[in-house]
């Protein structure tokens, strides 16, 4: 009877729970009602839960009564169940339904100290102080040395949750002062409740006095003195103690914690590291450590150092997707592109719609020439996400490289950005800039020219889209409108040192306005010295006005500063031939051929390279 009775009893304990979780979630989820009817219903499903609690204690004290009057027996065996149930919703975190359970029990065992213990630790733990003070004034009275010490640090603490900090004190004092062995808790409770009364000196002087008493805890109390200078922003005194703190025991993870946050925050990066890493030789798995130091070594981009340490957090929180991400983008910058495939691919089968990680995988797969793939992936993005644009840009490029392979390829390119380009004007204008540059490579010019000519009133038209159009225009021989679009730039920008580079080089070409181009190409120069390609041009211009010996002087410097151009190790090539230097000569040919990647540009260097060789030939006999 009474096992049927306790257990439907708990089944009302376990609704009044189930009743609470429901108020929760109603009030959230229903975000269509009124905050009067949130508040209202709120109102009426606690009432409801008070009234179940009220029956669940009424019910439980009927039995305990009617045990009572059936002997020892059943008193034990009632005490003992309800017990287990206690102790079953403390497991699970419900101190209200224990603490509910437990007085019952107490009222069946009043002189078992084991229980009434149990009961005021369950009432503290749900907030229940009135009822547990009385509890553990009880246990003080009547418990043995040991309990009496813990139940009056207990009843310190009480004191002050309920706003009582002079009697909080007075207890925590003659634990400190008069209690022996000493009580670390004790004495840093008493430092903590100095603090809340702004006793700093007291606070500091508690914890001197218990480091003194308390030699084996001396590394806690450094760390809390230092705590309380932290806590003031006096860094200096709070780095003297933590460092303290650690000399004693190198294994307070507290010191090395706060310690680590005054060098981050004094931006002294290279201690902090040094800290986190001589820590984490004694706890290699002090997830919070390892936290801190991968976020020093990623920002400062020490990605080979940095793998260890997060495949280890990572093996400690598996499910913690930031640290997968974060794991993956570090392979990608170590090289391991098959491990960030792998760890890219593991994230989506949580969340396959993430825009960043579908980006992430997509660049993957680009980077190892794999286009379809790449392009599976970019075409995921969603095109309400702001990587949606630049997606869209790298599936073009993919295509793009396809199509100057394969000329089959070319009708892929072309729908592609035409059925994308109706997503923006602004995506549209990317990609026919993108198709533009394809028109060029395969030398339909005309086309080419004619997408960047509809763009021109475009508002993202840079100078740097007009110098390709004037390039475009250059390779089309319509030099007076290479020439109109380079003297609009000059007029805008007159230190424009690449539009004075291209109308000097132009005229160079032409054979044209030799003075203009020399005083253009010199000035450009004057204003970019450093570019290879300005460098080029003017020695070009001496190679073109038979100054040989200045022109190598120039183009040299060109090679020094763009050593991978075609055009500029042809020019050696060609200087080095008009100095009777044919070995040299053939050498930047050579060089010239190795960086070919147009078919035209080859066969023209194999041709000097021919006479060359024709004109170095013996006469036969």
């Amino acid at each position: 009877m009474f096992k049927n009775f306790i257990q439907n009893s708990l089944y009302t304990i376990a609704l009044v729970t189930l009743i609470g979780c429901a108020t929760t979630n109603n009030v959230e989820d229903e975000s269509n009602i009124n905050e009067d009817s949130q508040l209202s219903n709120t109102i009426s499903d606690f009432e409801k839960a008070k009234r179940a609690q009220e029956f669940v204690d009424q019910s439980l004290s009927e039995i305990v009564e009617e045990a009572k009057t059936k002997g020892d027996a059943t008193v034990n065996y009632v005490a003992s169940d309800l017990f287990l149930k206690a102790a079953d919703a403390s497991l699970s975190g419900d101190s209200v339904s224990a603490s509910l359970i437990l007085k019952h029990v107490v009222d069946l065992k009043p002189k078992d100290i084991y229980l009434r213990k149990k009961y005021a630790v369950e009432l503290i733990k749900s907030s229940q102080l009135e009822d547990g003070k009385r509890e553990l004034k009880y246990l003080i009275k009547h418990a043995d040395k040991d309990i009496k010490i813990k139940a009056r640090l207990l009843l310190a603490g009480v004191y002050g949750a309920l706003g009582k900090s002079k009697q909080s004190i007075k207890l925590y004092r003659e634990l400190v002062y008069k209690t022996r062995p000493i009580l670390s808790e004790a004495c840093i409770y008493l430092s903590k409740a100095y603090v809340d009364e702004k006793k700093f000196k007291k606070a500091v002087g508690t914890l001197s006095y218990c480091s003194q008493k308390d030699r084996e805890n001396r590394s806690i109390y450094a760390f809390h003195t230092g705590k309380i200078h932290f806590e003031k922003s006096d860094y200096k005194k709070a780095k003297k103690y933590f460092n303290n703190s650690l000399k004693l025991d190198p294994t307070n993870q507290q010191s090395t914690i706060l310690l680590g946050m005054i060098y981050e925050q004094q931006g002294d990066f290279k201690s902090a590291k040094v800290l986190y890493q001589k820590f984490l030789k004694y706890d290699p798995n002090n997830y919070t450590a390892l936290g801190k130091y991968v976020n020093l070594l990623f920002t400062d981009g020490e990605y080979k150092e940095v793998v260890p340490y997060l495949e280890k957090l990572l093996a400690l929180d598996p499910e913690n997707l930031n640290l997968k991400v974060r794991l993956g983008v570090i392979y990608t910058e170590t090289n391991k592109i098959e491990d960030a495939k792998g760890i890219f691919k593991e994230i989506l089968t949580v969340i396959p719609d993430s825009d960043k990680v579908l980006y992430y995988l997509a660049s993957l797969y680009q980077q190892s020439n794999e286009g379809d793939l790449a392009v599976t992936y970019f075409s995921r993005i969603k095109e309400d996400s702001s990587l949606f644009h630049e997606s869209n840009i790298q599936i073009a490029n993919i295509l793009n490289t396809y199509a100057q392979k394969d000329p089959a390829q070319e009708k892929r390119l072309v729908e592609f950005v035409k059925e994308r380009s109706k997503a923006s004007k602004e995506l549209r204008f990317e990609l026919e800039v993108i198709l533009a540059g394809y028109y060029e490579n395969r030398k339909d010019l005309s086309r080419a020219i004619a997408l960047m000519e509809s763009h021109i009133e475009h508002d993202s038209y840079t100078d740097g889209h007009a110098y390709y159009l004037a390039s475009l225009y250059e390779k089309d021989k319509a030099f007076t409108k290479a020439e109109k679009i380079m003297l609009d730039i000059l007029k805008r920008d007159p230190n424009n040192s690449h539009a004075l580079n291209f109308l000097g080089y132009t005229y160079l070409e032409q054979g044209v306005h030799m003075d203009k181009a020399y005083a253009y190409i010199k000035r450009a120069v004057q204003l970019n010295p450093q570019d290879g390609y300005i460098r080029d041009s003017l020695g070009w211009y001496y190679y073109k006005t038979g100054e040989y010996q200045k022109a190598y002087r120039e183009i040299k410097k060109a090679f020094a500063l763009v050593s991978d151009d075609v055009v500029i190790a042809k020019h050696l090539g060609l200087i080095y031939t008009s100095l009777k230097k044919p070995e040299k000569a053939r050498q930047y040919y050579v060089e010239a051929l190795k960086n070919c990647t147009k078919v035209n540009e080859r066969e023209e260097i194999l041709n000097y390279i021919e006479k060359l060789d024709s004109v170095r030939l013996p006469a036969s006999r």
